[in-house]
This record gives structure tokens, sequence and C-alpha cells, in this order.
């Protein structure tokens, strides 16, 4: 399913990054979560709730992570220090009063959770000592890691307690948002094909490029007078690594998701019958069509699980925002630096 629509959560985010980013990112990826601190004149406050504080250098880096976390044109970044300052500042707000919140529940990190994910994270890397100059890189100690993580599982926590009685989507909520936007369930014409592949180095000369397409050639003999299966001579031949084990079963697919030969071929194709060789980038294909289907809508009981983890998504966010305005109507918040005096500020930068 095409993705249904983008909705705004508070996120908290790990201060570590794992997979390959630049260096500027890496260093840009401290926590911005709030804490109780003393403001100076280098990082003033621009508010408090219930004595926590929300400083400059705090917004500075939400602003920046929020920046990159969506699509905006060369003028936007150069004012997003502006532009994104209300929503920045709002999502700071929400974090400090479901810390408090969480806090006066006696909510503490589930420290096997923190464990594990810190293992996690030390696994996508080939070895420790990659793991550990990665996060040299960073400038970030494991200590640090840690305790990034041990924040984002205690918010996690909290906002676990506040949506536990948060009903399911139910499948009249389902049906009501399929048939409410059709649009989000158009598929295209497809194909559901296997393919062996043979690939042919760059430097292959003609005549190993003639005997490679002349054993497929063969092989498609010997799948056409039924001496071999399709499945079988792809698992035993192809050398598509990704589809061999399964039969050359590549699934379904549309049009702009092949090569353009390759396509071509498997679009042309009647289901159950197996293309001549056929000649990409990659080397020469025996493609054997499965079956077909026209363009259309997307059947309901192929999108229900995607509905519903997008309306579970949906209300958990709605829910959690209307939580957080529950506990603002109760809580002191005192801006220190009006939005005016923010803008002032950063046009003197």
């Amino acid at each position: 399913m095409t993705q249904l629509l983008k909705v705004s959560a508070i996120v908290f985010v790990c201060v570590f990054v794992p997979a390959s980013s630049s260096s500027e990112d890496s260093k840009q990826a401290a926590p911005a979560a709030p804490q109780s601190e003393k403001a100076d004149s280098d990082d003033p406050v621009v508010a408090r709730i219930l004595g926590e504080t929300i400083t400059e250098k705090q917004l500075l880096r939400l602003i920046d992570q929020m920046a990159r976390r969506q699509p905006l044109g060369p003028q936007q970044m150069q004012q997003r220090e502006s532009l994104l300052f209300g929503k920045a500042l709002e999502s700071l707000i929400g974090r400090v009063l479901l810390k408090i919140e969480g806090k006066e529940m006696k909510l503490t990190a589930d420290k096997a959770k923190v464990d594990e994910s810190f293992q996690e994270l030390v696994k996508r890397f080939p070895s420790e000592q990659q793991f550990k100059t990665a996060l040299e890189k960073q400038g970030i100690s494991e200590s640090d890691l840690r305790a990034s993580i041990e924040e984002s599982i205690f918010y996690q926590q909290v906002i676990d307690q506040a949506l536990r009685d948060l009903p399911a989507p139910t499948d009249a909520d389902v049906k009501k948002f399929y048939d409410d936007n059709p649009q989000y369930f158009s598929v295209p014409d497809q194909v559901r094909a296997s393919h062996i592949l043979l690939k042919v180095d760059t430097k292959s000369t003609p005549e190993q490029k003639a005997s490679i397409r002349k054993k497929l050639e063969d092989l498609r003999a010997d799948i056409e007078s039924m001496k071999i299966a399709f499945a079988e001579a792809a698992t035993k031949n192809s050398q598509d690594e990704g589809s061999a084990a399964k039969g050359g079963d590549l699934g379904f697919f549309g049009r702009g998701q092949m090569v353009k030969p390759f396509e071509d071929a498997a679009f042309s194709a009647k289901p159950g019958t197996v293309t001549p060789v056929v000649e990409t980038q990659f080397g020469f294909h025996l493609i054997n069509v499965a079956e077909s289907r026209p363009a259309g809508k997307k059947p309901l009981e192929e999108a229900k699980a995607d509905i519903q983890g997008f309306l579970a998504q949906k209300s958990k966010e709605e829910n959690l925002q209307k939580h957080i305005e529950g506990l603002r109507a109760k809580a002191k918040v005192e801006t220190v630096m009006t939005e005016e005096q923010w803008k002032a500020r950063r046009a003197r930068k």
C-alpha cells in the first residue's frame, strides 16, 4: 500500500547513528530532551515548566533534527531556526510534561530493555571494535549511548501508560477508511514471475557469452519437455542469490520495477509460459510468468493489516497530543524568551 498520510509525532531520538551518515549529521544528532540545568549567557533559558528548563541549545538541536526529517528548500533551511521555533518548543514542552508525569508515577526505564537495545546496536557492526570506533567518530561514549537509550525507553513507558486503554481499530473503521480513500489502494497491472539468471562478466568474449546463452536455451528445452520443473532448474542453476532458493520466484511486480528488457519480456508473455532467453545488464535470463493482474484496486483483505497499523498509529498520536494538552492545562508553563525575542537573537548571530 502506498504511504497513506504523513502524521507528525513527538519523536524521541537516540543519540547514536549506527547506519551510514555524514559526519555533519552525526555531530548534530545529540539528544534534545530537556533537563534541569543551570543556563548561562551562552545557553539562555527559553521556557520553564515546574522546575524543568528548556534552553536555547536544546531547542537548536531539535530544530536541526526536525529540519533533516522534512523537505525544506534552501531558503527555508537558512531560516529554519525561526520557521521551526514554535513547533520545536511545543515538542520540547510536551517532553518535559511527560518526563514530570513519569517521575510522579515513579517509572524507570527497564534495564533489560536498555541492555537489549544497546546490544542490538552493537550487532549492526561486523565487530565490537568497529562499533566502538563509530562511537568515537561521533564523539559519544558508551555511557552516553546507554543514557540516551534509557531516556527513550523511559518516555515510551510513559506514553504506553498514558495510552494503555486505547482501543484497537475495528473492522468497521478499516472498511470505512478503505471505502473513503480509494486513491491509496489503486494498483497498476502486475505480473508474478520466476527467473533463472546466468551472469555474464563484462570481460566475457563473444564465445563465452554464446556458451552461457546456449546453456540457458538447453535448460529452456528441458523445461518445455518437462524433463525438469522451472523451480528446480532455478534452484540448481540460477545465480540470483535472492531468488534461487525460492525456485526463482520474484513475486508480483509492476512496470518500472525491473530493467526494461526484463519488464518487456515478462509483461508480453502469457501466464504459464517461459520466455526465450532475455539479455539484460545482469546477464541472461529465462522468465516463467505464473500470473498476471490487471490494474485495479487492492483487495481489502490484502490492505487490512496496513490500514490497521496506520489507524492505530494515527490514533496513538492524536490521543498522545490530547494527553499532553491535558497535562499542559494543569501545569504552569513560563515563556522566558518569546518568539519575537528568539528571532531577534537569531538575527544577531
